[in-house]
């Protein structure tokens, strides 16, 4: 039986350039945070000479800044974008297709519901690592960051939060252990997209460099497990 495939632009430049740039920010701001948090190399003599961890507290600013500068536009790219840009957790079956592409990464079914954009999984994956997280650690830098200033703007803006949370003590406490999720959700999320690249064979990797996957058009699944670009011929397929 012969398998049509064909390449579908999926993934538009601002999705692309939103990936990487907030890929590189949470990197950086992981790497600067957990060393300010708990620093390996202690310099000799005043800390005014050296000001190493001031340096690492700047550029830790400055990636913050990044990560929530491009949260904003990712935030408009979802009304701007095409359909592929946009995370629908309301939709009729969502929960149906997280289990099932649940029990595909965890080897518990060697079948899943193939899908051209994010599936449910990697949707829920982001709306809470990407934004319910990312909101909290915004949230909570800011309010430690207002109390190096406590007449400044960002301590009169954030100031509540370390009262909400019983003291800085628990804020930084709570900022530490969600910086932790960042990393789990960077190894599951790599490991994700290259299973799916190799499995499926559909590009996952490229495409957020290219834009475009590869659309594998399989005549044996019923077409109400297929995404509707997978019902289409070879022909139809809109570049």
């Amino acid at each position: 039986m012969s398998v049509l495939r064909r390449q579908v632009y999926v993934w538009q430049f601002p999705i692309r350039f939103f990936h990487w740039v907030n890929a590189v920010a949470i990197v950086g701001l992981f790497v600067t945070g957990m060393y300010i948090g708990h620093p390996i190399f202690v310099s000799p003599g005043e800390a005014v000479a050296h000001f190493f961890i001031g340096h690492l507290r700047y550029w830790h600013g400055v990636f913050a800044f990044v990560f929530i500068a491009i949260m904003l536009f990712r935030l408009y790219w979802y009304w701007a974008g095409n359909e592929y840009s946009k995370f629908r957790f309301w939709e009729k079956g969502f929960g149906k297709d997280l289990v099932a592409t649940f029990k595909y990464y965890t080897f518990m079914t060697p079948e899943h519901t193939v899908r051209v954009g994010h599936n449910a999984l990697a949707q829920l994956m982001y709306f809470i690592f990407i934004w319910i997280a990312g909101i909290f650690m915004v949230l909570t830098g800011l309010a430690m960051r207002g109390g190096s200033d406590p007449n400044g703007i960002v301590q009169g803006l954030f100031g509540w939060i370390v009262p909400t949370f019983r003291g800085e003590y628990q804020v930084r406490n709570l900022h530490h252990l969600v910086a932790w999720g960042y990393a789990i959700f960077l190894l599951s999320h790599l490991y994700m997209v290259i299973r799916q690249d190799l499995l499926d064979d559909d590009g996952t990797i490229s495409a957020m460099v290219n834009g475009y996957k590869f659309v594998i058009l399989r005549p044996s699944i019923a077409a109400e497990e297929q995404d509707p670009i997978e019902n289409l011929t070879a022909t139809e397929v809109d570049h």
